[in-house]
């Protein structure tokens, strides 16, 4: 494994390459969905990608996604998953697909629109949040 310790015993910052992202986030996409589901988006390319979530007190506890086997839509979703842990619902929304594109280097032009699609997909994970967390106050 390249990747370092994620564990703050380590203080080591994780790597942000594509190839770390994605080594790291083909694991993470092999994971079971969290009791949040976002629905399933697509782009016109056939990549997939759909987040699932697990929310407490109004902030995501963790995060997790299935995508389809594009190296960089893999990454741009692990980066997601591992930015938004402890992040209130109303802040995370405030991500976009420049800020992926910004904060994961060396992704080829080319590439790039994937960050709009899973940024897509966490956004549709969130609205399902809410949706649910408005259902919860309602019958309460």
């Amino acid at each position: 494994m390249t990747a370092p310790c994620r564990d703050a015993c380590c203080s080591a910052t994780p790597r942000v390459t594509v190839s770390d992202l994605f080594e790291r986030g083909f694991r993470r996409n092999r994971a079971a969905p969290l009791p949040i589901l976002g629905a399933e988006l697509s782009d016109t390319e056939g990549n997939t990608a759909r987040f699932s979530l697990a929310i407490a007190d109004e902030r995501i506890v963790d995060a997790n996604f299935r995508a389809s086997s594009c190296a960089t839509l893999i990454a741009y979703c692990e980066f997601i998953a591992e930015l938004v842990p402890g992040a209130r619902l109303e802040i995370v929304t405030a991500l976009t697909a420049a800020d992926l594109v910004e904060a994961v280097p060396g992704v080829p032009a080319l590439k790039r629109p994937r960050a709009v699609l899973a940024v897509a997909a966490f956004r549709a994970a969130l609205a399902k949040a809410n949706e649910r967390q408005m259902q919860t106050e309602v019958a309460s």
